[in-house]
């Protein structure tokens, strides 16, 4: 790589795989002009707290979600994230010495734009907006960093209701990881025949999550049993007990945790599982229809409503509905097709909208070391 080439810094967390991917989303796309490295500055713990609770608690999580989003609470929680991982942060920015610093979860937002202060020299900082169709208040803690990246229209106009100031915010769509955008279309037949399920059959990506769920299990059983063919490919994760589970049924193909999912998403006609920000992303970049499954409440029920305004797929958290819609889809092929040309029409958005994140990048790096 070429020395003279600026280092970014990427600030991400391992607190959900939805935040990694988008950090490894911006990551594709700024490596060409850039050396982009990418850190979690927080202890393993929190992330096994996360998975923890985002197992067995989810009421937590949406009770914790809902009552700190107001400024004043969410401030609390950002001066408790600065004790945390300020002084960690601070340390990675003196290792690597970045000429610009991207923060991809609220959490690192404030912590970061402290921990800059006290390095010498500051450099641009950025926060790269998450979610689709509203942001946690915790993402507005901070209103002074040089540049806000923000996903979508909708997170675009939320930030500058809450004060972000015009030329600090950049509307540059969804980054997602090259994957999605380098696999083919034409590749879907020899996907399915190689892992032994009928290229001629409607084929379901369903997320199944680390450690899975009842749910899960109840809508791959009635799946099975309904009158018109499916076939499903599960994905897993590290879940060895549900893998086992399925082992030998022939019309499940279970598929452990791999960084080149975007194949296996490519090969289904529905994709289908939690309704996370990267999920979703990577659903309509392939240009599939996604069917809400579960979701945390609070915290991903403004995705909902941007599935239905986009027209992207459909919201269907209860099993039965599930089964139901999905038995129609495989029946009725133009229900699908009517998805499509509106996930193409935003795929084009989205896309058209990458393409300003190097050049507002390049600007923030140019206008920043002419005034320093």
């Amino acid at each position: 790589m070429n020395a003279v080439e600026p280092t970014i810094l990427i600030l991400a967390t391992h607190t959900g795989g939805g935040h990694l991917n988008l950090a490894r989303g911006l990551q594709d796309r700024l490596e060409a002009n850039y050396n982009v490295i990418i850190a979690d500055p927080q202890p393993a713990s929190v992330d096994h707290w996360y998975a923890w609770v985002s197992r067995h608690s989810s009421l937590f999580l949406t009770a914790q979600y809902t009552l700190s989003d107001n400024a004043f609470v969410s401030l609390c929680f950002q001066r408790v994230a600065v004790l945390l991982s300020s002084r960690a942060i601070q340390k990675i920015i003196e290792q690597i010495r970045p000429q610009l610093i991207i923060a991809t979860h609220a959490f690192l937002s404030y912590a970061a734009a402290r921990a800059n202060e006290r390095c010498v020299p500051r450099v641009p900082l950025v926060f790269q907006l998450t979610d689709l169709g509203e942001l946690h208040m915790t993402w507005f803690s901070e209103k002074q960093a040089d540049a806000y990246l923000a996903p979508t229209r909708e997170i675009f106009a939320q930030a500058l209701a809450q004060g972000i100031h015009p030329d600090r915010l950049h509307l540059t769509g969804r980054p997602v990881r090259r994957q999605f955008s380098d696999t083919s279309p034409g590749e879907r037949s020899a996907t399915l025949a190689a892992l032994g399920l009928d290229p001629g059959v409607f084929t379901i990506f369903l997320q199944g999550g680390a450690k899975g769920s009842a749910g899960v299990d109840r809508t791959i059983e009635r799946l099975l049993n309904a009158d018109v063919p499916m076939q499903i490919i599960l994905a897993v994760g590290n879940n060895k007990n549900m893998a086992a589970r399925y082992a030998g049924n022939k019309r499940v193909y279970t598929l452990p945790f791999t960084e080149m999912v975007a194949p296996y998403m490519a090969a289904a006609d529905v994709i289908a599982g939690k309704a996370g920000a990267s999920f979703i992303s990577e659903a309509f970049l392939l240009e599939k229809p996604f069917l809400v499954t579960a979701y945390i409440p609070g915290q991903e029920t403004a995705n909902l409503r941007f599935i239905e305004q986009h027209n992207l797929g459909w919201v269907s958290p209860e099993t039965a509905d599930q089964v139901e819609l999905l038995t129609r889809l495989a029946a009725s092929p133009d229900m699908i097709a009517g998805k499509v040309e509106s996930i193409r029409s935003y795929k084009a958005w989205n896309e058209q909208a990458n393409q300003d994140i190097c050049p507002a990048i390049d600007r923030l790096l140019t206008s920043f070391h002419r005034v320093h």
